[in-house]
């Protein structure tokens, strides 16, 4: 089993079901006196079990890889001097039975007749060699494959992957909800009562026995009710079913560094002067998460640009949303930033899970004492203070990423084309600026000893 004794109820069950059904298929095909008794379920789970283990061994194969099947042409010698000849094999069907095993087991059982229990073997490789062969015009056999479906299938904005951290997130929801609404085939009449009782039960079950907000459990279910729905749709399997009623939480206000804990944070960062000061820094400027830091890393060249009249980070990669693509302006801290973001980037690509945060809230705690800011809290810090200073509504959905009628969500993609001078040099890019100078009004006068300098700051200010 991949999951782990601290891994949810729900994926420990989803495994221990799939384990159980391979188990008792293999019980059967040592005591069974006939291939026949083996129902065409257990033959389905044992041919999906039989994909992963082919997976495992190297074979990165799935149902419908295979289709349409290729052919190969091939130059044969033929005998008694008859001279060469080409003939057209079946090159697909050759590396799917060497997936599954067919091949090892007709190997090892040339020359005398399979037992039963090799029978059930070869029914099992050929029901996963026909899944590979096959075109995949019929919906997931099973409710519990409906997910994967769905990642490798969404309507709208990139596929979802497959694996790793954010995949086992998305999947652990699921898994969760299907713990209450119960596995069956998708062609079976009652999927869609299933699916309503089950969401139903999971709803409530997270009212009763959870401290979950209303809002959140309707967003944990967003994912699974997307995946059936798309389902049905594609496959006209014409589900009707509808998300439970749930009311939700009044919202808690977002925590905000006040004015002393930013006062606090801004001398931290110039006295420390490390890569974790040039990470919260640049965190400060435009309310970016520590994924969006990151992903700097692949074009670093042209996305961190810390010289020049006006310091900027480009938010051109992959973000939570559209909107969130922006360019920031750098006015404050600038030295710090130039002599260790990078080594901050390279720091936050270094580490994966919780690492980042827990370290940036301890840095947090460390500059002002307040045990109970995360380095989130700097976004809504930026936003309050963008609030205090009147900016532009414009102005802060393109340095924070919020969606605005004003804005234009491909500018920023756009702006990849006008070069570091063209940025720098762009009437937009001097406004922005300003805003962004107005919004650390009472930060910018910091200087690393602790004392202050006039309020008035320059264009190419320097921290």
């Amino acid at each position: 089993m991949t999951s782990k004794q601290d891994s949810p109820q729900s994926v420990i069950q989803s495994e221990a079901i799939q384990m159980t059904r391979v188990y008792e298929l293999e019980l059967k095909a040592k005591h069974s006196i006939s291939p026949n008794l083996i129902s065409e379920l257990e033959l389905d789970a044992a041919a999906a079990d039989l994909l992963k283990q082919a997976n495992k061994r190297g074979f990165s194969v799935k149902a419908g890889d295979l289709y349409p099947a290729q052919t190969q042409k091939v130059n044969r010698q033929g005998q008694h001097g008859q001279g060469n000849y080409i003939v057209e094999e079946p090159a697909s069907e050759f590396w799917a039975d060497e997936a599954v095993g067919i091949d090892e087991l007709i190997q090892d059982t040339q020359g005398r007749e399979l037992t039963a229990s090799e029978e059930i073997a070869l029914k099992v490789m050929r029901r996963a060699k026909e899944a590979l062969l096959k075109p995949r015009n019929r919906p997931p056999r099973y409710l519990s494959q409906c997910f994967d479906w769905y990642c490798a299938n969404r309507p709208l904005g990139e596929d979802w992957p497959t694996a790793g951290v954010e995949y086992r997130k998305r999947n652990n929801r699921f898994l969760d909800i299907m713990a209450f609404i119960g596995d069956c085939t998708t062609e079976d009449p009652s999927a869609p009562d299933r699916i309503q009782q089950g969401l139903q039960d999971y709803a409530l079950d997270k009212k009763e026995t959870t401290t979950l907000k209303g809002q959140t459990v309707k967003r944990y279910m967003k994912e699974t009710v997307s995946a059936f729905r798309e389902i049905s749709a594609t496959y006209n399997l014409k589900w009707k079913f509808t998300k439970p009623k749930i009311r939700e939480s009044a919202p808690n206000a977002k925590a905000t560094l006040s004015f002393e804990e930013q006062k606090q944070l801004v001398q931290w960062c110039l006295n420390t002067d490390d890569m974790f000061a040039a990470i919260l820094l640049a965190q400060l400027h435009g309310g970016l998460m520590a994924t969006e830091l990151k992903r700097l890393s692949l074009d670093i060249d042209t996305s961190c640009i810390l010289d020049g009249p006006i310091p900027y980070l480009l938010l051109k990669e992959k973000t939570k949303t559209k909107d969130r693509k922006r360019v920031v302006p750098l006015v404050l801290g600038v030295g710090v930033m130039q002599r260790n973001l990078k080594d901050g980037i390279r720091w936050l690509n270094q580490y994966t899970g919780p690492t980042h945060s827990t370290t940036l809230s301890e840095k947090l705690e460390e500059a002002t004492g307040n045990n109970k800011l995360t380095a989130h809290c700097l976004r809504h810090t930026w936003n309050w203070n963008a609030t205090v200073y009147s900016i532009d509504p414009s102005h802060r959905a393109q340095l924070c990423g919020w969606g605005s009628k004003s804005r234009d969500s491909d500018s920023t993609t756009n702006m990849a084309h006008y070069g570091r001078e063209g940025i720098q040099q762009a009437p937009f890019m001097r406004a922005l600026a300003e805003s962004q100078r107005k919004v650390f009004t009472e930060l910018l006068p910091i200087t690393p000893t602790g004392k202050t300098t006039s309020n008035v700051v320059s264009i190419n200010r320097r921290g």
